[in-house]
């Protein structure tokens, strides 16, 4: 008998646990801030939907606890798409299936540390061709009717919130495919993510942007495994070029891959260690609040707090204000605020992206180098200033 336990596969496509005889849904409520979990709400109906139409019911739970005892003494082989140095597996065997990443880092974790300890990214371009040579092809899954299971019972409550993420009515899987592909003007060759448009939101129309300027906007939808990141990768074609839509899906699987090292989750292992002010400053609160006085920072704080939301460069901006380049306090609270307001929190990205935007880790020579322009950066004009504090 398969049991599978999915948390980060929301979608039919790239699906490799449909053929279980029982299928879980595990919501690990601790891992998403508010305006995720109203997103992830709405995931799961639809998702349930998709299920229901090919006679798939899983069952809903929030903690793996009576899972272990189910399963004690039966001959079942339990399948997972979640695997990491901070989760401790109720079970003594079970098989992980790298659903939301485009490798199994598991087994390579020595390699990992070659190339990202102790210089960062000295060797990250000897991670991208290893990834591009093995990265995996999609799942391929037959259907297959799940069996009802009496002693188990699904214990989540959805939240009747509204998130402001686009989702369609019904097929969610088709949906965000058709999504995918309405993002083609990503491989032209002349796309490069960086000279895309800063101020766009995930509510505002954007298609009077030429479409060099247009982001896909489809990170909330990776970031909860709603998109398949091999079924994105797959379908962009513009692997080589530093800035292409498939080179971000690779800098994403440089944090998924390093998640795997135990030392990435502490910050006295992984990264330089720096002696950051204390957050509780009237400081800290005008950065949250997007009331600092300085107007791109404001603008971008606002924007997050209210939609939770910013396009990448924003957020390049608001974590180099609010560490190295004006305020000095620590890129853990930023990280936190983030997982707290963010509709496409990805832990391994989050965590990732601060430590590299404050010059703690991956590319500590930038906390020397330059800062982001607090009034101008998002203008598109004196974007960077060289190592003089603003």
């Amino acid at each position: 008998m398969k049991l599978s336990i999915v948390s980060k596969t929301f979608r039919i496509h790239d699906n490799p646990f449909l053929d279980s005889d029982i299928y879980i849904i595990y919501i690990d409520k601790k891992e998403y801030g508010p305006n995720q979990k109203v997103f992830l709400d709405q995931v799961l109906k639809l998702h349930l939907q998709d299920l229901s139409s090919h006679q798939i019911n899983p069952i809903i739970i929030t903690s793996l606890r009576k899972l272990s005892t189910f399963v004690k003494g039966k001959d079942i082989d339990i399948f997972v798409d979640f695997f990491d140095p901070l989760i401790k597996m109720p079970f003594s065997k079970f098989h992980y299936l790298p659903t939301w990443c485009l490798i199994d880092w598991t087994d390579k974790v020595d390699m990992i540390r070659g190339w990202f300890l102790p210089e960062g990214l000295k060797n990250h371009q000897k991670f991208k061709e290893y990834t591009i040579a093995n990265k995996r092809n999609e799942y391929q899954s037959k259907l297959k009717k799940t069996i009802p299971v009496s002693e188990l019972k699904s214990t989540y409550k959805f939240s009747t919130n509204k998130s402001v993420v686009p989702l369609p009515d019904n097929n969610l899987d088709q949906w965000v495919l058709t999504k995918l592909h309405q993002t083609s003007f990503m491989n032209n060759p002349s796309w490069f993510k960086p000279d895309t448009s800063p101020t766009t939101s995930l509510t505002n129309n954007s298609e009077y942007l030429p479409d060099i300027l247009k982001s896909s906007k489809l990170s909330p939808y990776i970031s909860l495994g709603v998109l398949s990141p091999v079924t994105a990768y797959h379908f962009y074609s513009n692997e080589k070029k530093m800035g292409s839509s498939r080179d971000q899906l690779l800098f994403r699987e440089i944090f998924h891959a390093c998640g795997q090292m135990p030392e990435y989750w502490d910050q006295n292992q992984f990264g330089q260690i720096y002696h950051w002010k204390e957050k509780a400053t009237p400081e800290w609160i005008s950065y949250i609040n997007g009331t600092t006085g300085r107007e791109d920072v404001d603008w971008a704080m606002k924007q997050l707090k209210n939609e939770g939301w910013i396009h990448h460069l924003a957020r390049h901006l608001v974590a180099d204000y609010l560490t190295r380049g004006v305020l000095e306090i620590s890129w853990i609270e930023g990280m936190n605020w983030f997982k707290q307001t963010l509709v496409d929190h990805d832990k391994y990205v989050n965590r990732g992206n601060w430590m590299w935007l404050s010059g703690t880790a991956f590319s500590t020579k930038q906390r020397s180098f330059y800062h982001y322009n607090p009034d101008n950066y998002l203008k598109n004009k004196d974007k960077k200033l060289k190592v003089n504090k603003v």
